[in-house]
């Protein structure tokens, strides 16, 4: 069998013994699943810590890690801790805030250890990893600024990036613990990714396009995005009103400043693509759209009907990318309304594009191509099941005569194996559509913020037998 196959599921989604999935042993039981059953890829969503409503795509820095995915099993193997009992081990969704405060005291506790035993080795730490220390301090002071944004702190902390060359040496002790919360878990990541490698399974990574304000990247770089002199947003991203929604999608993002981008070849952006890079096989850059033409609209709306389309950095930006990182994978998001010029750009660069399925099946002349990557749909959509669940009649009618069958028991099975066999550079399901899941399993409702999204995640590893597709007969 030749087909490229691959799963979507967020490392938060698997089972674990701590109320999340992490980068322990189940992280390597599902990619020797995914071996076994013959896949190639694993796609998870952007590992960055999480932003409002516990989202991945609005991180406050694009280099860390999110803290919650550490292993507390691995620093007992490390000999930090000692054995940490189970904590809300079988639930079927994420507790974040209860899962860490419970993973940060053993995680502290393991700290406070390491630096007795290694301080030198997480000096070296901070000297390869430049970022560090200012996204430590950048954590610190929100901590002592009453979680506030960081346009809302002290005058001294707010503006401490441009007026000191040194870590405030009063909270040092706490700036280590969250240095050292990176140096685990990128330690433990990069331990993941080679046991994939050694499997032969690729991991696919997630960009979100868009930074959030309440972020590293707008505290130290306030001169590349749309902020005013008062340390406010004047323009905020998102989507004008399309066949989806009438009134836009406004995601309230900080735009990129890309005329004083340009000036300094766009480094922070293109700086940022290649460190996240560096953490999987290939980089899906989410709102590709973007660098072709980005909406605007002002801050000071409530949604999106009123903003207007601005011309993005297009071949100059990735021109220049490719020279500073000619060996990076990427995967354009091209879903939406698009003008031509976005796929010509996607196109000129080469960049796999997406195909999703349940946009696409009542779209007779909408077909895959070789160079698309075949989704039933993504973390943003309905599950499979769910959207076959919500079908009318006459939309079931359209996909029998499409898929030839006139037995309404086995339609679903039909439109899965579609799915599966239609021409694509690769084909990825969520796992929750190989495990035929309603939308009670859905991981992301766009528009809406805080619970139930991305809370989802399997209870236990019995999820193995339940998988209901596909029949690999189907490739014979």
């Amino acid at each position: 069998m030749n087909k490229q196959l691959g799963v979507l599921l967020s490392v938060s989604s698997l089972p674990g013994r701590h109320g999340i999935g992490d980068f322990g042993d189940l992280c390597y039981d599902f990619i020797d699943w995914l071996h076994k059953n013959k896949y190639q890829y694993w796609q998870v969503l952007p590992l960055n810590p999480l932003g409002p409503g516990y989202s991945p795509y609005m991180s406050t820095c694009s280099n860390a890690l999110e803290y919650r995915y550490i292993s507390l099993d691995y620093l007992t193997k490390m000999g930090l801790i000692k054995k940490v009992p189970s904590f809300l081990e079988n639930t079927t969704s994420v507790h974040f805030q209860e899962v860490g405060e419970y993973k940060k005291k053993y995680i502290y506790e393991a700290y406070k250890k390491f630096m007795k035993k290694h301080p030198e080795t997480l000096h070296k730490f901070k000297v390869r990893n430049k970022w560090v220390m200012t996204y430590a301090t950048f954590e610190v002071f929100k901590w002592h600024n009453d979680n506030k944004q960081w346009n809302e702190w002290r005058e001294e902390d707010r503006d401490y990036y441009f007026t000191h060359h040194c870590p405030p040496t009063r909270y040092l002790d706490e700036i280590n613990f969250v240095i050292f919360m990176q140096y685990i878990a990128l330690k433990q990541w990069k331990r993941v990714l080679s046991y994939a490698k050694k499997k032969g399974i690729k991991i696919i990574s997630d960009m979100p396009f868009y930074v959030g304000f309440d972020g590293v990247e707008c505290w130290t770089h306030r001169d590349q995005f749309s902020i005013g002199p008062d340390n406010k947003l004047f323009e905020v991203g998102g989507v004008g009103p399309d066949a989806f929604s009438d009134v836009g999608q406004l995601w309230g993002t900080p735009i990129y400043n890309f005329e004083r981008m340009k000036q300094d070849n766009y480094t922070l952006l293109i700086d940022r693509i290649g460190y996240l890079f560096k953490l999987c096989d290939l980089l899906r850059i989410d709102h590709f759209r973007a660098f072709d033409t980005y909406y605007v609209i002002p801050a000071d709306k409530e949604d999106a009907r009123i903003g207007e389309w601005k011309i993005g950095p297009r071949d100059d930006f990735f021109n220049k990318m490719y020279e500073k990182y000619p060996k990076i994978n990427l995967i354009a998001e091209d879903l939406g309304d698009l003008r031509p010029e976005v796929l010509e750009l996607r196109d000129q660069f080469n960049l796999p594009g997406m195909f999703i399925s349940e946009f696409t099946i009542f779209d007779l002349k909408n077909l895959s191509t070789e160079r698309q990557i075949v989704y039933p749909g993504t973390h943003d959509n309905e599950t499979l099941y769910g959207w076959f669940l919500n079908l009318n009649e006459e939309q079931k009618e359209f996909i029998k005569k499409r898929l030839n069958v006139v037995d309404d028991n086995k339609l679903f099975d039909e439109i899965v194996k579609y799915i599966f066999t239609i021409p694509s550079l690769m084909t990825i399901f969520p796992l929750q559509d190989l495990l035929k899941l309603d939308n009670s399993a859905r991981m992301n409702y766009p528009g809406t913020v805080g619970s139930p999204n991305w809370e989802w995640k399997l209870s236990d590893s019995g999820w193995k037998k339940q998988i209901k597709y596909p029949n690999w007969k189907w490739f014979e």
